[in-house]
């Protein structure tokens, strides 16, 4: 007969609940840490360490637990419940965090803020951990998973959006509002990022708009006084950027026109002019028009 345990520390309630519950089921079982420790291939110290109260164990060491002693799917169940009180108690996050529920989610940031909130109350798993219990390895890397409950992304396509969800404890019968949450916001970025390139040729015929000759110098003076404006007088003597542009092959010069149109209907998309986008943000002077 080994030594009695130390009593469970209840400075933190839920955590304590938990380790109570554990060590219940032990002794119901009639098993040492060493007995239950060949059952679950965990080791004693694990296993007592996750029934002292003084820390929150893993979800895995939790249910191997509660397994070995019983193995009984609803005493699985409530300690599971248990362990996620004690999570949400241990990270204190939970209680600022606001989000609508998922039949009311609105825009990716709504969407975002679910996700973060539905993580938090599956107890904040390890991204190991929730990858794992994902369902679908492949859709859910840890880096994913990572931008998802930290904000930075949401899923990004349907595969992946339903290994989150399931990572979180949530079944597929729940995954529903989820999705068409999801899709709805899917579609309106979609529609957003076509918008400004609906007048823009497709790769596939692109090559039709190519000159089938060499265009003259004389087509291209203005576009290049534009691209390559004069040097300033305190500069160094040197060649002429306008000369050396005029000499780039027909199919380089068709490309800087395209990019240019392509910048062109981004920026009208957004509300601005294009050299308003420029000014504030890059100046390449193959793109850029005299503002004096």
């Amino acid at each position: 007969m080994g030594r009695p345990e130390c009593p469970v520390d209840h400075s933190a309630p839920a955590r304590g609940r938990l380790a109570q519950h554990l060590r219940r089921h032990r002794e119901l079982a009639q098993l040492t840490y060493g007995e239950l420790a060949r059952r679950t291939g965990r080791s004693a110290a694990t296993l007592k360490r996750a029934a002292s109260g003084k820390t929150v164990p893993r979800l895995s060491t939790v249910e191997a637990y509660i397994t070995g002693c019983a193995d009984d799917a609803d005493a699985v169940q409530a300690a599971t419940a248990l362990w996620r009180a004690a999570r949400i108690e241990e990270r204190g996050r939970l209680g600022a965090l606001r989000a609508p529920r998922p039949e009311l989610i609105g825009d990716a940031g709504d969407l975002s803020n679910a996700l973060e909130v539905l993580y938090e109350n599956a107890g904040a798993p390890s991204l190991r951990e929730l990858r794992e219990r994902s369902g679908n390895l492949l859709a859910l890397p840890v880096s994913s998973a990572a931008r998802i409950v930290n904000r930075k992304a949401l899923p990004a396509d349907a595969p992946q959006l339903k290994a989150f969800l399931t990572g979180c404890g949530l079944s597929a019968e729940q995954h529903g509002p989820w999705e068409r949450a999801w899709k709805k916001i899917a579609s309106r970025r979609t529609a957003g990022s076509t918008a400004g390139t609906a007048a823009l040729p497709s790769p596939g015929s692109a090559h039709q708009l190519l000159p089938s000759r060499r265009p003259a110098r004389a087509d291209w003076s203005e576009f290049t006084a534009h691209a390559y404006p004069p040097q300033e007088e305190n500069h160094e003597p040197g060649p002429r950027r306008a000369d050396a542009a005029a000499q780039l092959p027909a199919r380089a010069r068709y490309r800087l026109v395209a990019l240019k149109e392509l910048l062109e209907a981004e920026a009208q998309r957004n509300g601005v002019t294009l050299d308003a986008a420029l000014r504030e943000a890059w100046r390449p002077h193959a793109l850029l028009t005299p503002t004096e």
